[in-house]
Parts: structure tokens; sequence; C-alpha cells
């Protein structure tokens, strides 16, 4: 699965004209980040070349960007041909995210036992910026569904995953996850305004939120979303599958109670009561 992610130059990408109307959006600032969130377990040492493929940007503008990051100590750079890592100001970073280590270690368990019950794959998700991150998979024994990979980014908007975390939000940040999600999905506003509300009705029917057949053919899932205490954004639980092995009346008639078992006693965990 491809990442679609992206000086003020003439090398402005469209995302970027959107950004210009908002006069407090810092682009440079943007362009970094980006190139941070191109190193991943399965990719530790990344060159000007990959980078600017990635971030869709000119290798020039890319070179301008490592030389800061790594004067700066969040890129370390290595020779022969030269390469860059996460440097030492970015690991210091580490702490923080420890916390999401944490919270997968009391999620592993209770993933497992749904991805056995519903025959599929059960994933943890988040959110990362106009679309979501898959941050873990647990898959049953009988596992012969699709594979989308851990550090994968899927639709905010297609999934059920993605319409959990919007249902969960309060009114202000659920407006501006929208906008994000609508925008890298490239629909209008009234699209995403109806699945919204079709999410919220979900969630208030069903206490969960569904996707048959909406993010990919033929693949359905459920997902319900969580606050792994205070210092956490909200997190999701998704559990998927092909229709042949994973029906939408399985999901909603078997796994959903398990489901919402699950998700309060992960947040009993961290001593979050709804």
């Amino acid at each position: 699965m491809e990442d679609m992610i992206e000086s003020a130059d003439a090398s402005a990408t469209p995302k970027d004209s959107k950004r210009k109307e908002d006069r407090h959006f810092v682009t440079a600032l943007a362009r970094g980040l980006d190139v941070l969130a191109c190193f991943r377990a399965f990719d530790s040492e990344l060159g000007n070349a990959e980078l600017a493929q990635r971030c869709g940007l000119p290798k020039s503008t890319i070179s301008r960007l490592t030389h800061t990051l790594t004067e700066l100590g969040y890129l370390q750079a290595l020779t022969d041909p030269v390469r860059y890592r996460l440097g030492s100001s970015a690991l210091a970073l580490a702490p923080a995210a420890q916390q999401g280590a944490e919270v997968l270690a009391v999620a592993r368990p209770y993933m497992q036992e749904l991805a056995d019950l519903s025959q599929g794959v059960a994933s943890l998700i988040v959110r990362d910026r106009g679309r979501m991150l898959i941050f873990e998979n647990c898959q049953s024994e009988t596992y012969l569904t699709l594979r989308v990979a851990v550090g994968s980014r899927v639709s905010g908007l297609n999934t059920a995953a993605g319409r959990a975390y919007l249902a969960a939000l309060p009114p202000t940040e659920q407006r501006q996850a929208l906008t994000a999600f609508r925008t890298d999905d490239k629909i209008t506003a009234a699209q995403a305004e109806s699945v919204l509300a079709n999410c919220l009705d979900e969630q208030r029917k069903l206490g969960c939120t569904t996707s048959f057949g909406e993010w990919l053919p033929d693949i359905n899932s459920i997902a319900l979303a969580f606050r792994p205490g205070p210092s956490l954004p909200p997190m999701t639980l998704s559990c998927s599958g092909p229709n042949a092995l994973v029906p939408p009346t399985h999901l909603l008639e078997k796994v959903r109670p398990l489901l919402r078992t699950s998700i309060g006693r992960i947040e009993s965990a961290f001593g979050v009561t709804r």
C-alpha cells in the first residue's frame, strides 16, 4: 500500500496549494515532519532519492530538509553512499511513544481473542493526519484474509476504524479530523458529512461502527474506539476479514459483544470509565 505523503518553491504540491489558504500553517515544518514520518522499523535507513519519492518533493528540497534535520540531531547521516537514520533528538521523543507500547501490551491478549473468534484479523489502529495507521495486527490461526502490514495507512472515512475514531472525538476535534480525512480521501464535504452522520448513528445503535465492502470489495470490518488514558488520543480496535469467512452477521452477532467487552476492559486497565 503506497503512502500518500508529501520551502516555498515552485514545486508546490496540490496539498501545499490548499495549505497556503491557512495562514497559520507552516509548510516547511510540515515537510520536515513528513520526512521524519518516512522512517519506520522496516525502513530505518533511507537516502534522499527515496525520501523525495515518498514525500513527492524535488530531491533538492529534500536535501535541504535532511541537512537541517541532521544539524538539529533529528537525523544521523551515514556515508558511502549518503543515507540517513533517525538521530538522537528524534529518539529523545521515545518516552512519550512508550505509552503506546504499554497500550499494546494491555490490548494484545484481547486482540488475539477477537482474531480467533472472528477467524480474521484484529488490528490496533491510530490516526496519522488524514489517514489511519495500523499499529499492530493479531491474526487467527486460520488466517486467510487480506494482509495489510503494520505501518500501512488506510482510509479514514471508508474503514470502520476511521469511522470509530471520528465517533469518539469531541465536536471540535471531530470537525478537524473530518476535514483531514475528506481531503485525503478526495471526497466532497457533503459526502463526508453523510459518512459522519451514518457512523454516529451506528455508534448509537450498535455500539460500534462498520464497513462492509466499502474500503475493499468483499472485506468486512467492525471497530470501536477507546481512550488509553488522558495523555493519549483515541485508538481503535477493529476486526476484519473476507466476506466468505467473516460475513456481516458473524461480526455483528458473534464478534461485536466481545469487542465491546474487550474495549471496556482495556479502558478499565488505564483507569478510564465511560
